[in-house]
């Protein structure tokens, strides 16, 4: 399987994954998309080199990465956003170490920056990064935009805004630079249009930027920090079930290579939680048939936005499938046992194992006795893999798990 020795497309990589920061109550907004489209476009006509270019995109893809919770982005759709340097920070924080993002965390940490200054972070003008310049700029056209009206019609409304803030909120120079850009109809039209995605592809197409497995693993734990974040709950529970994964591949007799792949299954097999509301998440009582129909979901969303991520791979079955069970009664796909591989089977444990070991709103957190208990129940009942239950209960030591 190789994951390792694995290349992947760096800008399909991160617009695939992206896509989870931007569910909100309202459903997929593609604001991280349109921010970057718009980016490269005031990039370009600044005078960015592709270099520069790329680092512009791989900040403005994930910008907005800090506000986890339904409230947050809803907070950042009002055009004054108050105390935007919360959201900065934390996605700043999420996206260090992750080599292959370079500047990124010192841009997310300055684009709501405002040119005048006065910014916790002690910078004004020029000396504000200039892609984090860019990325305020064109991300408050993507809130000034209203979704009931074409964008043609509201161009001259938006750009007398941003106009009015030139100089206090925004570079002057790239007020200028974004209404010479802002006279061509297309780019109004890219922004609504169903290929925005291939438009924005068009823009970065110099040489491809491929990464290796181990770049795909960091950003596994970037993603995983963002999910995570969205209750207290859950605040370390992708990297624990990512942590058991691995080391149930390792018992299992699986390759470096796969337990690789285990570990980034681990991390991302609950991305499709973005999508549901923090209330639901952290309800201490049984959640009704409309919220439970809500959290079936996440897994069928955690499927999609990691298939295009390595198609190739079985990424997106082992770390979609941990709800299935090997009797079929599973959700949301019905898969049954012989649809659910070694891998998935894995993770499916080591969800379980987890979360029976963290404190939850409706329960404490489980002893290992009371955990393995349950897991051989699941076993019984058919839900899980009663090999992979057994060699979790019996390698306690060697796992050095809590």
């Amino acid at each position: 399987m190789g994951l390792l020795a694995f290349h992947f497309d760096l800008v399909k990589l991160l617009l695939s994954l992206s896509h989870s920061l931007d569910f909100t109550h309202a459903g997929l907004l593609n604001h991280h998309q349109h921010v970057a489209l718009m980016a490269l476009e005031v990039g370009g006509a600044a005078g960015l080199s592709p270099e520069e270019l790329i680092q512009l995109f791989k900040a403005a893809i994930i910008h907005d990465a800090g506000a986890v919770t339904f409230g947050e982005k809803q907070a950042l759709a009002q055009f004054d956003v108050e105390n935007p340097a919360g959201h900065c920070r934390r996605g700043a924080e999420f996206a260090a170490g992750v080599r292959v993002l370079g500047t990124a965390p010192e841009i997310i940490l300055s684009h709501h920056d405002r040119w005048s200054g006065g910014n916790p972070s002690g910078l004004a003008g020029s000396n504000i990064p200039l892609p984090a310049r860019i990325i305020h700029l064109v991300d408050r056209i993507d809130v000034l935009l209203r979704p009931d009206a074409p964008a043609l019609e509201q161009r001259n409304a938006v750009l007398d805004h941003l106009e009015r803030e030139a100089g206090s909120l925004f570079d002057p120079d790239l007020v200028a630079v974004l209404a010479d850009l802002a006279a061509r109809e297309s780019f109004w039209l890219d922004l609504t249009s169903p290929w925005s995605g291939e438009r924005l592809l068009d823009l970065l197409s110099f040489p491809a930027l491929t990464v290796g497995g181990a770049d795909l693993l960091e950003l596994a734990g970037l993603f995983a920090r963002v999910v995570d974040a969205k209750s207290h709950f859950t605040y370390t529970h992708s990297r624990g079930v990512a942590a058991v994964a691995r080391f149930l591949g390792k018992a299992a007799g699986l390759s470096p290579d796969e337990c690789d792949l285990l570990e980034v299954a681990g991390l991302l097999h609950d991305l499709g939680k973005v999508t549901v509301p923090e209330d639901i998440l952290e309800k201490p009582d049984k959640l009704t048939p409309a919220e439970f129909n809500i959290i079936k979901q996440h897994t069928y969303y955690t499927y999609w936005l990691l298939y295009p991520v390595a198609p190739d791979l079985p990424l997106a079955r082992w770390a979609a499938y941990h709800h299935e069970r090997l009797d079929g009664n599973g959700y949301p796909f019905h898969k049954a046992a012989a649809d659910l591989d070694l891998g998935a089977r894995i993770v499916a444990v080591a969800d379980v194992f987890t979360a029976l070991r963290e404190d939850r709103p409706y329960r404490p957190g489980l002893t290992w006795e009371e955990a393995c208990r349950i897991l051989q129940h699941q076993a019984q009942s058919g839900a899980l893999d009663p090999e992979i239950v057994d060699l979790l209960r019996t390698r306690r030591e060697e796992a050095a798990l809590p």
